[in-house]
Parts: C-alpha cells; sequence; structure tokens
C-alpha cells in the first residue's frame, strides 16, 4: 500500500472487509493503522474502518476460516471477533482491540501483539510460540494449555490471567503483572521473571527450574508442590507464600525468609520418596537459614536431610537383597544401621534429650547386668549385693567417672570387671557427645 491509496489487491480486501465478507486472505497484507489512517476520510467512513477505535473494522467478526500468516493487523478493531484455529503465523496484531476476542486454538507462532489492548481474550490451546506481548493490557486473559514457548510478555499487564497447563519453557515475563493469575501446572523452565509482580497469584505444581526470579514480588503466593529445582533464589521474601511440598533440590537459596511450618511438614521430594534429591533439598533450605539466621530451622533441616540419608540407604539395601549382591546390601545395610543408632542416641548431635535418655537406659541396663552376675560385693562382708540401690547407685558413678566409685562396693570376677570397664568406655563417650551437643547449642 501506499500513503494515498491502495493498490488493486488492498483494496479488493478492504471492499471485502467492508461487506462482510468470509474467507478473508490477508496473507501477507499490509492492513494496519499507520496505512490505513490517510485512506479513512471522515466524510466518507469506509465501511473498512472503525473510526471510534481508529482501526480496522473486525470486530464481532468470525475470522476462522481466514488467511492471516503475516498479515499486518496492527491497530485494528478485533473486539469479539472469533478467530479459533486461525493460522496466523508471524501476524502483527500491536496496538489492536483484541477485547474478549477467541483465538483458541489459532496458530499464532511469532505473531505480534506488543501494546495490544486483549482483557478477556481467550488463547487457550493456542499456538504462541516467540509471541510478542509486550506491554500489552490483557487482564484474565485464558492461556489455558497454550504453548508460549519463548513468548515475550515483557511489561503486560496479566492481573489474573489463566496460564494453567501451559508450556511456557525460556518466556519472558520481566516486569509483568501477573498479580492473582494462575500459572498452576505450567512448565516455566528457565521463564524469566526479573522485576515482575506476583502478588496473590497460583503457581500449585509449576516447574520452575532454572528460572530467573530476581527482584520478583510473591507476597500471597502459593506455590504449593512448585518445582525450584536448579532456580538461584536469593533475597526473596516467601514469608506469605504457601510452600506445601515445595522441591528445592539443586537450588541456591540464600537471605530468603521462609518458615519451616510453610513446607506443610515435608518436600515434595520426601513426599514422591525421591529420598537422594529430597536430601539435596534439605541441604539447600538448611544453607538458607544458617544464611538468615534460623538456627532452629536450619537443625529441623538437617535432620531431615539425614533422615533422606538413611531412608535413601534403606532403599539401596533392600534392592541390593532382590539382586542378590551381597557386598552392596553390606554396605547399604551398614549404613542404613549406623544411621538409624545414631538418629536414636542424639537425633544427629541435635538433641540433648536423646543423650539423656541413652544415659538413663545405659545405667539400667549395667545395673540390671551386675545383678544377674553376682559380680558386685559388700567390702567387708565379703558377699554379693543384690540390692537395686547399690546396684544402681555404683553403674550411675562408674558412668561419670574416669575410675571405679569408692561406695563400699566392688566388682569381683573377670565378668564384673568387663562390664565395668565397658560401661566406662561408653561413659566417657557419652559424657563427651554431651559436652560436644551442649556447646553447639549454646554457641548457637
Amino acid at each position: 500500500m501506499t500513503d494515498t491509496a491502495p493498490d488493486g489487491r488492498h483494496a479488493a480486501l478492504l471492499d471485502q472487509i467492508g461487506a462482510g465478507a468470509s474467507g478473508l486472505d490477508l496473507s501477507g497484507a499490509a492492513l494496519g493503522r499507520a496505512g490505513l489512517a490517510p485512506l479513512a476520510d471522515p466524510a466518507a467512513s469506509p465501511p473498512w474502518w472503525d473510526a471510534g477505535w481508529g482501526g480496522l473494522a473486525l470486530a464481532g467478526r468470525d475470522l476462522g476460516d481466514a488467511k492471516l500468516e503475516a498479515a499486518d493487523l496492527s491497530g485494528a478493531n478485533l473486539h469479539g471477533a472469533r478467530l479459533g484455529g486461525v493460522v496466523g503465523r508471524s501476524a502483527r496484531f500491536d496496538g489492536a482491540n483484541l477485547e474478549e476476542a477467541d483465538c483458541a486454538g489459532a496458530d499464532l507462532s511469532g505473531a505480534g501483539f506488543r501494546g495490544a489492548v486483549a482483557g478477556q481474550v481467550s488463547f487457550a490451546e493456542a499456538m504462541l510460540e516467540d509471541a510478542r506481548f509486550g506491554e500489552a493490557a490483557m487482564r484474565f486473559a485464558n492461556f489455558r494449555q497454550a504453548l508460549l514457548d519463548g513468548a515475550d510478555f515483557s511489561g503486560a499487564d496479566l492481573w489474573g490471567a489463566d496460564f494453567t497447563g501451559a508450556d511456557a519453557d525460556y518466556t519472558n515475563f520481566r516486569r509483568a503483572r501477573l498479580d492473582e493469575a494462575n500459572l498452576s501446572d505450567v512448565n516455566l523452565t528457565h521463564a524469566d521473571f526479573e522485576g515482575a509482580s506476583l502478588t496473590k497469584a497460583r503457581l500449585v505444581g509449576s516447574r520452575l527450574r532454572g528460572a530467573n526470579l530476581a527482584g520478583v514480588k510473591l507476597d500471597g503466593a502459593d506455590l504449593s508442590g512448585a518445582d525450584f529445582s536448579d532456580t538461584s533464589l536469593v533475597r526473596l521474601n516467601l514469608a506469605t507464600c504457601r510452600l506445601t511440598h515445595a522441591r528445592f533440590a539443586g537450588a541456591f537459596v540464600t537471605g530468603t525468609r521462609m518458615r519451616v511450618e510453610q513446607l506443610g511438614g515435608a518436600v515434595g521430594e520426601e513426599v514422591a520418596q525421591a529420598y537422594e534429591a529430597a536430601q539435596a533439598s534439605y541441604l539447600a533450605l538448611e544453607q538458607n537459614w544458617r544464611s538468615i539466621g534460623s538456627q532452629d530451622a536450619a537443625s529441623w533441616a538437617y535432620k531431615r536431610g539425614r533422615r533422606m540419608g538413611r531412608m535413601q540407604a534403606g532403599v539401596q539395601a533392600r534392592a541390593a537383597w532382590t539382586a542378590r549382591d551381597p557386598r552392596a546390601l553390606v554396605r547399604h545395610g551398614y549404613r542404613w544401621v549406623a544411621d538409624r543408632f545414631v538418629e536414636w542416641l542424639c537425633d544427629y548431635g541435635e538433641s540433648l534429650s536423646r543423650i539423656a535418655r541413652a544415659f538413663a537406659i545405659v545405667i539400667l541396663v549395667f545395673g540390671l547386668l551386675y545383678g544377674l552376675t553376682g559380680g558386685m560385693i559388700l567390702e567387708g562382708e565379703g558377699r554379693a549385693t543384690y540390692n537395686p540401690i547399690d546396684l544402681m547407685s555404683y553403674s550411675a558413678l562408674n558412668m561419670m567417672t574416669a575410675n571405679p566409685p569408692e561406695i563400699g562396693i566392688k566388682p569381683t570376677g573377670r565378668i564384673a570387671n568387663l562390664l565395668v570397664g565397658v560401661q566406662g568406655a561408653a561413659g566417657i563417650i557419652l559424657m563427651g557427645l554431651f559436652g560436644f551437643v551442649l556447646g553447639n547449642r549454646l554457641r548457637r
């Protein structure tokens, strides 16, 4: 087209549009606002021109059978138009009015919608790879199960938009407004949300592996079951978010505000019984909580991580048993038993009460053994004592002194002396462990 008159093809297309014809072939047609505005004489008021909007008049039209590949419809009024299933690869709709338009199932790969007004537009199940929506106003738009790989939504207003089930890896949402949007079960691998607002948004079950969340606002967002594997979560405030069973394996989490209670008792990898990944997830959380000085939360994550290591050893031991691999069975079985004992003894070095419990049990067991063997005799009388107070007193003092206690009772015989030596060694170990754990607690 020229600035003064359309060529033959474009003139015919304008006549067809004005007449409401169907089956339009607009492939490659330059029917943008800039080119048509000089032709739209207000006095003549051509039927193909929407004077109120200032663009091509296509409001309410059924364009489902039209050909729109590489067509320039920038600035057109497509309010309420039906483009379901249309093929419009690389078409231009920049600055167009697409409010309440139906583009469900359309192939608009590489199309441009920059600055478009498209509230409540439907792109459900549409193909929109590499499409450009920069600065577009698209509140409550429908992108359910759409293909959005590489699309650009930078600066777009997507308040309340629905992306449920969409595929949007490597998609650009920089500075976009996604407040109260629904991005549940969306593939957002390597998506860029830098500076975006996701206040009260839903990202339940979304896959955010490697996503850029720098400076994003997530106040009140629902991130239950979200996958943050290999994602950088630096200095974010997630304290008001729902993080039930979220996944953090391989994530770099530091300086981020969150609480243990938000996880719903376990990370998503543990719920899925992926214990090795769960251990990595708890390690990331432990490091984050230590970075913000939340020692109790870090202790919780550390213990859960150790428990996941034990669970993984159990899985491997069972697999070795099934495969009849004795070496692997011994290796993984020993690790499971050792971790289980350490957990019982001191909760992986985090519980003073469990060490005190072990003290009490050892005192009781050895007191009973002294009585059963009859190896404790009363000095000056030469006879064995079976008095529970005598036996328990000796056992308790033997646990806490370097030498056998001098309380008028002494061991006799090899078995009794062996028991005294073993108990003394156990006492030294437990006392040292108690001091180590106590020191760690005091330093915190």
